[in-house]
């Protein structure tokens, strides 16, 4: 008769402490306890499924009721051990509260409690999922959780604390299971390849542990899975007959793709995006593991930092790592991880995962501020004028001085031709402002800026302001002193006249230094994108040009 097969979940599920992967603080504690006697009479365990939540509770009954214990070490042999190892022991009952949740179900738990056991030393009910018990079974269960026999002990397990009333987390010792670390769930899968006389390559072992998210049961499962696939003439399973096989994204994509973005080559990027469609990857998980990947390289390239990662992998991630500037590391890492919440909401995953590549390539810096300063000075040469280089998140920000100083004075330009020519009125307004500034009425030269003038005679000096200007209050506080002003520059007393008008005034000064100043920030812009240094900036960096300011107007 042939024997039937052992799935390897079940072949290889813990069978003591020491066992548990990736548990060390939970068997810590129970440990301790069993050796001090210092056991709850109810425990919790929490946490993901097919982390290890079951399995505890059953270790920790074999510990309580083998012959040589309570002992954090049960033999394995004697009778309790055996039959609680194949789930035939009459005193360690295993409830399954998703289908035995009723108050009922909880009342007949409760009156066989009162019996002590048949054989062992204690009598154990371990509830799983627990949560899923109704209000009223709870509370039919409250009374015996919190003054139970002491021949009873109730190990109840749940991957969703949240829904257990408040009464009973409080009469429980928790317990919280944690997801596996891929390091330890690939050294527990080589561990067990080689036990079973398979030979599997570190790529295949690392993608079923990606792939198992922290389970090590379903870790198991997948390598089960690989294994019965796998033709054994054919010699190892590598990592690209894994990923055929589990229907899963080869991690080489990820690397190769993260690989072109910090090359800044757009067109390996996209060639890597088309690949991973083209192997049917779920685009919302690529963007997870892309950023996973730039965070690996991110602490491999940190001194003295642990990643729980298997050993190949952590030699390739510092050798990759190595070849890159940190600064462009860490600004890749955040592009990647911000795409995440794009690309789950995202009407095409796919665009927007190549977007976030595109991104990548043109907004990371490829050197640190001053390797690019240096590289910047090298190519734009000695001659080129003060350039002022700001790194920001996403982008280049140049400062430049403008080579043509007449730009920036040409509102002035009727100051300086009156000594030559007769004033027409808008220069006579101009040169009575500067007379009133002058005076150091700074405040009233401003606010004359917004008026229009109508007349400058000996009659008096007729200005008109919008109706409701709060300028044409500064002046009217301020007449007295304008009026002198005015006569200094005029050489005879004029009276000054205010008149208000409904639209606003048409060609003040204001208005004519706004525009002269946008036409001259105009041609500084242009002229800074075509101007060598800028041009040297942006080919190094990668950037691009966002503002470009006259220093002469800080």
């Amino acid at each position: 008769m042939t024997t039937p097969y052992l799935v390897l979940a079940r072949k290889y599920r813990p069978q003591r402490f020491s066992d548990l992967t990736g548990q060390e603080h939970v068997v810590r504690t129970l440990v301790n306890a069993l050796k001090s006697g210092r056991v709850a009479h109810a425990f919790l365990f929490t946490g993901p499924r097919g982390c290890g939540k079951t399995t505890s509770a059953r270790i920790l009954a074999r510990a309580l009721n083998c012959e040589k214990g309570p002992t954090p070490e049960p033999c394995g042999v004697c009778g309790p051990c055996v039959d609680i190892a194949a789930g035939t022991d009459v005193d360690v009952q295993e409830i399954d509260a998703a289908s035995n949740n009723g108050v009922d179900d909880v009342r007949a738990l409760r009156e066989a409690a009162k019996y002590l056991p048949a054989r062992d030393r204690y009598k154990i009910y371990i509830v799983d999922e627990v949560h899923m018990l109704s209000g009223p079974a709870f509370n039919a269960l409250l009374k015996t959780l919190e003054e139970p026999p002491g021949h009873i002990k109730f190990l109840l397990a749940t991957t969703d604390p949240q829904k257990l009333p408040a009464t009973i987390l409080s009469r429980v010792q928790r317990h919280n299971i944690q997801l596996v670390p891929l390091g330890k769930i690939v050294a527990r899968l080589r561990e067990i390849a080689q036990s079973e006389k398979v030979a599997v390559s570190d790529a295949a072992l690392s993608l079923v542990g990606r792939q198992a998210q922290g389970s090590m049961r379903d870790a198991l499962s997948l390598l089960d899975q690989l294994f019965s696939a796998h033709d054994p003439a054919a010699g190892e399973i590598t990592g690209e007959e894994g990923a055929e096989t589990l229907g899963a994204l080869d991690n080489s994509v990820v690397r190769e793709i993260v690989a072109a973005v910090l090359a800044r080559d757009a067109a390996a990027a996209m060639a890597g995006a088309q690949k991973a469609y083209d192997q049917g990857a779920d685009f919302k998980r690529l963007a997870e593991d892309l950023a996973a990947h730039a965070r690996n390289l991110v602490l491999a390239s940190l001194p003295g930092v642990k990643q729980d990662l298997p050993d190949h992998e952590v030699r390739s991630l510092a050798q990759e790592a190595a070849e890159h500037d940190s600064a462009q590391l860490s600004r890749v890492f955040e592009l990647l991880q911000l795409a995440q919440d794009e690309v789950s909401k995202a009407a095409s995953p796919r665009h927007a995962v190549e977007v976030a590549l595109l991104r990548a390539v043109y907004l990371a810096p490829s050197g640190s501020l001053p390797e690019l300063v240096a590289r910047v000075e090298a190519l734009a040469g000695k001659e080129a004028p003060r350039v002022t280089r700001t790194l920001q998140a996403s982008a280049l920000r140049a400062t430049v001085k403008p080579e043509n100083e007449h730009e920036h004075d040409s509102e002035h330009e009727d100051e300086h031709e009156h000594e030559n020519r007769p004033l027409d009125l808008k220069g006579r307004w101009r040169q009575l402002i500067e007379a009133v500034r002058a005076a150091r009425k700074a405040g009233a030269a401003a606010a004359l800026e917004h008026a229009v003038p109508i007349k400058i005679d000996r009659t008096g000096v007729q200005i008109g302001f919008r109706k409701g200007a709060g300028q044409a209050a500064i002046v009217q506080d301020a007449r007295g002193a304008l009026e002198d002003a005015f006569e200094k520059a005029l050489g005879f007393r004029a009276p000054l006249q205010i008149v208000e008008q409904d639209a606003a005034p048409d060609a003040s000064v204001a208005q004519e230094k706004q525009k002269q100043r946008a036409a001259a920030s105009g041609n500084r812009i242009a002229t800074a994108r075509e101007h060598p240094a800028v041009r040297a900036a942006v080919e190094v960096l990668g950037g691009e040009i966002e503002d470009v300011r006259d220093l002469g107007e800080e």
